[in-house]
């Protein structure tokens, strides 16, 4: 791969390549579950790097609404840092299988959350043929009415 043409400093390039100790047995990356990832920042623990003594805070849903979207948003999360991984590591047949795993149990929470509090986006499945109800709860981020 020609580096030059993204522009990345060759030493920045191997660090990265390092941080994750990938070599041709495509051995995988140590990882932080989810909600540690989410409240991080990073899904890789190998490429964590704290700034200073500055530490995460915890987030508290308050009730069970809030911790849907919270569980949703923390899936979310995982499944964007395993795809930017497997962009570059495409044959990783275990990260594949984290991924499917993750987007199951993030499709699980959208379903849970769609059918009890609405849809979350208005391509939804969850809309409803007969009317726009898109419009008749609160949004997501508009809380509770």
């Amino acid at each position: 791969m020609n580096n030059n043409f993204y522009n990345i400093p060759e030493d920045w390039y191997q660090e990265f390549n390092n941080n994750f100790n990938v070599t041709n047995k495509q051995m995988d990356p140590s990882l932080a579950d989810p909600k540690e990832a989410f409240l991080r920042g990073n899904l890789f623990n190998n490429l964590y790097d704290p700034y200073k003594n500055y530490r995460y805070g915890n987030l508290k849903p308050t009730n069970q609404k809030e911790e849907l979207l919270y569980n949703i948003l923390m899936y979310k999360f995982a499944l964007i840092e395993l795809n930017l991984y497997l962009d570059t590591h495409p044959n990783n047949s275990s990260m594949i299988n984290l991924y499917k795993k993750y987007l199951m149990e993030e499709k699980k929470l959208c379903d849970q959350y769609e059918n009890t509090y609405g849809p979350l986006t208005v391509d939804s499945e969850n809309l409803g043929t007969n009317s726009w109800n898109w419009i008749k709860s609160p949004w997501p981020w508009e809380g509770t009415k």
